[in-house]
């Protein structure tokens, strides 16, 4: 599940290079005045597994997501086209003038403005300080729905610090921005004064091992929380350590009206539920609509509870059709992909996303029926290699996932990475967005998503 901005994500991005119609250049954006989206969180666009493609929002004609090189895109959901959000003539879209250029790693669509957050220091004339730029921290930013008219809507640090190690991806609700700042949770209407926060969960960060340079080390634990909202409730999960110590995923709900905050669920374990992919961490996936949690537990199945009672049931087997797997879900299905874990293996094209491979989608209803078996093997006729299929999200009819086909480049290419070790570590990251239909199978290759 999604919380902060990936590292890997800005590192993948910025070894693409990519040659886009329906940039400004080539005859401006075409993208619909006045859409409109509800006022509630966005559940189905917070569930990418993509490290490429992790950050997104939806209106009723399209999807804005983040891409390569810290660049924003617009998608037209029925035209099955991407743009680059630039409205800027003659922009070749390679550095910070680019109007796309918004390096966000949370957005939403609201009032008929494209919000985000970004971190990035910013450029002042007249300061002498680090060559001009002043770090302000996390903020809250806006533009409009063609990319234009940048603004600075509101903070979300007390004290700037550029550290986003204890803060989750903050989320839209209703006006109010939830965000968490040094392990606290707050409250804040869109637009508001930092000061004027309402802080509605409080705990004691964890002491955090480093090495004699203050990084912390492999699998150090540290604060995070991942939000979610439903209705007039706000849940975050957060891992808290348990009396044997081992650490388990706990989901808590806070009351809007009247902010009380609860426990509701803990990831089962074994003897609950038997034994997935990640027994004892977390789920692999998790999704809450209407005071029900749903959330699927790879190589195992999906499962339900009902937050109010306490009552879990298994919908649906999925061992035998994924015996591994990564999943998104809809308010109306779960979408598994066979996907296998990653060797690792020393000349890998893969991105590290844990996963490798994966060639066929197996839907399920919320209900636990299936809906789909969806074949994806014809990608890989057509591309080679293929090494991994990411999935993005799933909305209406059509499940979107990002196929990575890197494979070795040659010398001089754009793209090609260094030669480390040899000949065979020389490769070019090439990713394809695709969408498939759950009704049809068809699939189509989104236009203009080159390299």
């Amino acid at each position: 599940m999604k919380t902060t901005k990936k590292p890997l994500a800005a590192v993948l991005a910025a070894l693409l290079t990519l040659s886009l119609a329906g940039c400004g250049k080539d005859g401006g954006l075409d993208i619909p005045a006045g859409q409109t989206v509800s006022e509630d969180f966005q559940r189905n666009t917070h569930q990418s597994v993509s490290p490429v493609i992790d950050t997104m929002c939806e209106t009723e004609a399209g999807i804005y997501f983040m891409g390569p090189h810290s660049r924003a895109y617009y998608l037209d959901k029925a035209a099955k086209r991407a743009v680059i959000l630039c409205g800027k003539p003659e922009c070749d879209h390679q550095d910070d003038t680019c109007g796309a250029d918004l390096g966000a790693y949370a957005m939403w669509f609201y009032e008929n403005r494209l919000y985000f957050t970004n971190a990035d220091y910013v450029h002042e004339d007249g300061v002498m300080e680090n060559g001009g730029y002043v770090n302000y921290g996390e903020r809250v930013y806006s533009v409009g729905p063609d990319g234009t008219g940048r603004r600075v809507e509101q903070d979300l640090e007390f004290v700037p610090s550029g550290d986003k190690v204890n803060a989750a991806s903050p989320i839209l609700h209703r006006g109010v921005v939830y965000f968490s700042y040094n392990g606290d949770l707050y409250a804040l209407p869109l637009g508001g004064d930092i000061e004027d926060a309402e802080k509605l969960w409080s705990q004691e960060l964890p002491e955090v091992e480093t090495d004699g340079h203050g990084i912390p080390v492999v699998g150090a634990r540290s604060l995070s929380y991942d939000l979610w909202a439903d209705g007039d409730t706000l849940y975050f999960m957060t891992a808290l350590e348990q009396s044997d110590g081992t650490w388990r995923d706990t989901l808590f709900a806070c009351d809007l009206n009247t902010r009380e905050i609860s426990e509701v669920w803990r990831t089962p374990d074994a003897a609950e539920a038997g034994t997935w992919d990640t027994a004892g961490a977390a789920p692999t996936q998790w999704y809450i609509l209407d005071g029900v949690l749903y959330f699927y537990l790879s190589g195992n199945g999906l499962w339900r509870t009902d937050l109010a009672s306490g009552e879990t049931v298994k919908l649906a087997d999925t061992s035998q059709i994924a015996p591994h797997g990564t999943a998104v879900f809809s308010d109306d299905f779960l979408c598994v992909l066979n996907d296998v874990p990653e060797s690792h293996e020393l000349f890998s094209y893969s991105d590290f996303t844990d996963h490798a491979g994966g060639d066929t989608l197996t839907v399920y209803g919320l209900d636990g029926t299936l809906k789909a078996e969806l074949s994806l093997k014809s990608l890989y006729e057509k591309f080679d290699p293929l090494n991994h299929i990411q999935l993005i999200c799933c909305t209406g009819d059509d499940i979107y996932f990002l196929v990575d086909a890197t494979g070795r480049g040659t010398l001089g290419g754009s793209a090609q990475m260094g030669d480390v070790m040899g000949s065979e570590m020389k490769y070019v990251r090439q990713y394809i967005l695709y969408s498939v239909s759950i009704s049809t199978g068809k699939l189509t290759e989104i236009e203009a998503w080159k390299w």
